[in-house]
């Protein structure tokens, strides 16, 4: 299924069911980023790779956001920031911010910005 187009070469962006340490996880990924695990089982982009864009859907997990949707994916692809309910660690509070695409990381947490 097609998202969007990829914010760094303008492919499409595509969503693949994969394992991230034992967990089932959603990738979406840029068709032009293709990787492959290598000679020391490092999961690395190939050599025809054109593209770096990638987003795990438990990117946000380490603030208690448990999954990124494919909607929200597509917000994000179309609007180039999201606004994401995280949570504090012991769960109870709640807060949300926005998100835009990382080149490092997939997506990154606007920490300086309010939300409305």
């Amino acid at each position: 299924m097609i998202l969007g187009k990829c914010p760094y070469c303008g492919g499409d962006v595509i969503e693949r069911k994969t394992v991230v340490r034992g967990k089932k996880a959603k990738l979406y990924t840029c068709e032009n980023a293709r990787k492959e695990y290598d000679d020391s089982e490092q999961f690395v982009f190939t050599s025809d790779s054109t593209c770096t864009f990638r987003i795990y859907s438990n990117a946000l997990l380490r603030y208690n956001k448990r999954s990124i949707g494919s909607n929200e994916i597509k917000n994000l692809l179309n609007d180039g920031q999201i606004k994401v309910r995280l949570h504090g660690r012991s769960g109870s509070s709640e807060y949300f911010k926005y998100a835009i695409t990382d080149k490092e990381y997939g997506i990154s947490i606007l920490w300086d910005e309010e939300c409305d």
